[in-house]
């Protein structure tokens, strides 16, 4: 299968990624993906953006699968940032044909605030020059839309924070982000200090502990999965945090257009609640557009959509974790996913039946019950393929370096 390598490298093909490699490989695709953006905002493009589209996602597709940032280091515990990089350019990708489908020009506002029901009823004139090229970058690194129209059916969490001046909004981020970085670091400790050893290598090892009876491994998995949640959680919240304060000081955007990411997962009554509105929506527009509108247009209705939307998310994680370089894990990455939207559908199908959602202390049960349980199969994911090995933060910024002595 020659042909198959010459498409898709081996992971001991990938490159190196230097300075030439970037430019020949990865620069492209930002272009593309930056071009794609300003075309969607200019009118009667359409033909225009489907006629690109094709060599958009074929530039993507290669410098996902042409690169090796581990290897530029030399250390096998770096492999997820090649996690990090195909899933970055994989979202791209979906972001481009969501972009490339659109009708007409979206349009955006400068602060949340603005986005009245006027701002959705009414479509400004066209933008030019300056403000077409800011406009473009803001839809670029903005994921949930907020401030734009196409933003509207996203749910956006209460804000928390004081926006009475930019100093009042930043000081609690900055906290905010000091606070979950050192809550990663302790969670990766926590989840190497109860796993078994092999979780801890970067080849990685299972979470299942064999040498335990099956209501201790079993107990011990449970753990091991609920940590990894957090320790999601935590990672995630700080990358948000670091974008907001880049957004405001860098790019003196206003506070409002960058609300809490999370509106306490941990409290939700439903798998609806949960997927809907109190985890982050980063990427809810490309799965609902790019996986639940076809099935929609299927006439597969609203399961038909919600399972959509959930398979498009299996495929764009699983990606990620075919760029470790260990192979892909669809059934239990990908799994994870759709049996998640398996899950909301149920729950439709039990207010269909008896009139009432899902919720109270039954649903709250039911949500950790379902999520807790089907994690196991994308956290062994995880730690099998070494994930967990990984060195997330050098050891002079990990707080476990002075607070319990570690040494890796």
């Amino acid at each position: 299968m020659t042909w198959l390598d010459d498409v898709v490298p081996l992971p001991t093909a990938r490159q190196e990624l230097t300075r030439p490699a970037f430019l020949r490989h990865i620069l492209p695709a930002i272009l593309c993906y930056y071009a794609t953006s300003v075309l969607v905002l200019v009118p009667n493009t359409f033909w225009v953006r489907l006629a690109i589209l094709p060599l958009s996602l074929w530039i993507c597709f290669d410098a996902a699968t042409r690169l090796d940032v581990a290897k530029t280091y030399d250390d096998e515990r770096l492999l997820y940032l090649n996690q990090g990089l195909v899933g970055t350019l994989t979202l791209l990708g979906v972001r481009m044909i969501r972009w490339s489908l659109h009708q007409k020009p979206p349009w955006r506002a400068k602060a949340l605030r603005e986005t009245t029901p006027e701002f959705y009823a009414t479509s400004p004139p066209p933008m030019r020059g300056t403000e077409l090229a800011a406009s473009a970058c803001d839809l670029c690194f903005n994921l949930r839309g907020c401030g734009w129209n196409w933003g509207r059916q996203v749910h956006i969490p209460r804000e928390n924070r004081s926006d009475t001046s930019t100093t009042a909004f930043v000081i609690p981020t900055l906290l905010s982000f000091l606070f979950h970085l050192a809550m990663v670091d302790i969670l990766h400790h926590a989840i190497l200090y109860f796993a078994p050893t092999a979780v801890a290598s970067a080849s990685g090892g299972s979470i299942f502990d064999a040498d335990l009876p099956p209501i201790l491994r079993y107990s011990k998995s449970t753990l091991l999965v609920f940590l990894s949640g957090l320790f999601t959680y935590s990672f995630l919240q700080a990358g948000h945090d670091l974008s907001t304060l880049c957004g405001i000081l860098v790019f003196r955007q206003d506070p409002s257009l960058w609300p809490p990411a999370f509106e306490a997962p941990w409290l939700s009554t439903s798998l609806t609640e949960f997927w809907a509105r109190r985890w982050h929506q980063f990427f809810r527009d490309i799965f609902a557009s790019v996986g639940g509108e076809p099935m929609l247009l299927l006439g597969l209705g609203r399961p038909g959509a919600l399972l959509g939307a959930f398979f498009v998310s299996a495929v764009v994680h699983n990606f990620g974790m075919w760029g470790i370089g260990r192979g892909a894990e669809f059934m239990r990455v990908g799994g994870f996913f759709v049996i998640n939207g398996v899950g909301v559908v149920l729950e439709h199908i039990w207010r269909a039946i008896t009139g009432y959602r899902v919720g109270g202390w039954f649903g709250r049960l039911w949500v950790y019950v379902w999520i807790v349980g089907w994690a196991h199969l994308l956290v062994e994911a995880w730690a099998t393929k070494g994930l967990f090995g990984s060195k997330f933060l050098p050891r002079y910024l990990r707080p476990t370096t002075y607070i319990f002595d570690a040494s890796s």
